[in-house]
């Protein structure tokens, strides 16, 4: 049995036990007439809904690291409950009052079609994110002299949320795909990869036979592996991996990667002062091509304010990942997947190549971009 398919029995396993929980403590209500109690516990499952997946994907503490499996089978768990109580709604409603033998099977009948949703939230939820696709994108930019073709890819999570196999799937996608260039958006590793996951992670990447460039993401460094148990490798030893990979670090660095394009690649915002404001990082090549930024995270209002470059590319938010973070994203000011314009820059955000933490996603699908920019 392989590290995947075991962890997903355990969570299978996990939600069954959450689910039976939620149905034992409302079975009495439910067997009442009690509209205004059921409708306030209805209510508050719905609010635990985007709570739990706020808690497993965006609050990074030591609970959501040591049980984020346990996180996340309680939202599939509260998914199956609430669409029971939808169900058990709509027998109350259609239905004719019942003698309890009847009332009991209406229990019985509620039982399995819960246990059915949480099923095929769990199934749709490893199946989207084990599929990984391609999106093709099309922008102009003002200093190109021809057209050019690149791909950008983002949250890779391998060893944690995505195989190697995986990897390799991807890999053989973009080499298929034939870009003149590959941007690593960061959190390729995270601080649950091993050190030999992270090494063949890079033995693996070195087979993308484009020349390949990498940024910092908020976990590629392991800064919250605390949570965890510790660091599995060090800084220097995660720099070896990309250089014997033959990928080029960029961290609030330019570099001309076409005669009419020059990336600029940033440290991740998560660093604070060890990432330099973007007008005070040295553009050798000012004047010379398109220009396009690389930043992880979308969240520097500055620089989306005040830069001028056709295209900034970012990932991190992974498109919420689990229903409802993107709505919720959005309703407090994030920008989490697509397209977005500012003063000065066009804003792209992927939905991101993999997941954090489990194969789990009730959002956007796995993806990674292969973008063509033309002259204007």
């Amino acid at each position: 049995m392989s590290e995947m398919t075991g962890k997903l029995l355990l969570f299978s396993a996990e939600i069954i036990v959450f689910w039976a929980v939620l149905f034992a403590a409302q079975f009495n209500l439910r067997k009442k007439e009690h509209r205004v109690a059921r409708t306030i516990v209805f209510i508050l499952k719905l609010l635990l809904i985007p709570a739990s997946a706020l808690l497993f994907v965006a609050i990074e503490c030591r609970f959501s690291y040591a049980h984020g499996d346990i996180i996340c089978a309680l939202y599939v768990a509260l998914i199956g409950d609430c669409a029971a109580s939808i169900i058990e709604y709509l027998i109350r409603r259609l239905g004719k009052k019942t003698d309890q033998d009847k009332a009991a099977c209406k229990q019985k009948l509620i039982a399995v079609l819960s246990l059915v949703f949480c099923a095929a939230v769990t199934i749709y939820g490893a199946l989207n994110a084990w599929n990984i696709t391609m999106r093709t994108h099309e922008w102009t930019a003002k200093g190109l002299t021809q057209e050019h073709t690149f791909a950008f890819a983002a949250d890779l999570h391998t060893g944690s949320a995505q195989t190697m196999d995986t990897l390799r799937e991807f890999v053989d996608q973009v080499n298929d795909a034939d870009p003149e260039f590959v941007i690593l958006g960061g959190d390729v590793v995270d601080e649950l990869t091993s050190h030999d996951e992270m090494l063949e992670t890079f033995e693996i990447l070195s087979k993308l036979e484009a020349p390949t460039y990498f940024i910092y993401g908020n976990h590629d460094r392991q800064p919250d592996a605390d949570y965890v148990g510790g660091r599995t490798y060090t800084d220097e030893e995660l720099v070896e991996a990309l250089k014997a990979a033959d990928i080029t670090i960029l961290s609030d660095e330019y570099i001309k990667v076409k005669d009419d394009i020059v990336l600029l690649g940033r440290e991740d915002i998560r660093r604070g002062s060890d990432r330099k404001d973007w007008k005070d990082i040295e553009n050798p090549y000012e004047g010379e091509g398109a220009l396009i930024v690389a930043d992880h995270q979308p969240y520097d209002k500055e620089q989306l304010a005040e830069i001028e470059a056709p295209l900034q590319l970012s990932g991190h938010t992974h498109a919420g990942q689990m229903f409802p973070l993107q709505l919720v994203y959005k309703l407090i000011g994030i920008e989490p997947f697509g397209e977005f314009k500012h003063p000065g820059v066009t804003l792209f955000v992927t939905a991101g190549e993999s997941d954090w933490m489990m194969p789990l996603r009730t959002e956007a699908h796995c993806e990674w971009e292969l973008i063509t920019i033309k002259p204007e």
